[in-house]
């Protein structure tokens, strides 16, 4: 089995996931209808992340890596930062990769929660929306 291509094809679909993400990000600001999407796959990944201790991505092609005998530090400094690194020269932290993803996918998935409004009648949605006109109605009262 050639290991070689198999690590190579992992880190393509990874690096196309990644882009993707991205992609989503900014085609979730546009249209709403994508936002529920754009936060699950977010939190997926943080979870997976976490359960996994680093990306499974990265993970299997560390494995592919080393059974093809490519020993690389991928594991030790992520995928982001090894690669970015390799090919581009930009020293970049595994921690400060895994921070800005578990604030991304939080704050996307905290707002999520009012995106799915229209779908999902939750009592908080009405409730806030009750706060507001009783908010409204007090400052005009006061004023």
């Amino acid at each position: 089995m050639n290991y070689s291509f198999l690590a190579n094809a992992t880190a393509v679909t990874h690096a196309l996931i990644i882009i993707a993400v991205f992609a989503g990000l900014l085609v979730s600001f546009r249209y709403k209808r994508f936002r529920p999407l754009e936060a699950g796959a977010l939190l997926l990944v943080i979870v997976l992340w976490s359960y996994y201790g680093n990306c499974p991505m990265t993970v299997l092609e560390q494995y592919f890596r080393n059974m093809a005998g490519q020993h690389s530090h991928l594991l030790s400094t992520g995928f982001l930062p090894y690669y970015s690194a390799k090919f581009l020269n930009i020293s970049i932290t595994s921690r400060l990769v895994q921070r800005s993803t578990f604030f991304t996918g939080g704050v996307f998935f905290a707002a999520s929660l009012e995106w799915l409004s229209p779908f999902m009648h939750f009592e908080i949605f009405r409730l806030r929306k009750l706060f507001k006109k009783r908010g409204k109605r007090y400052l005009t009262k006061r004023a």
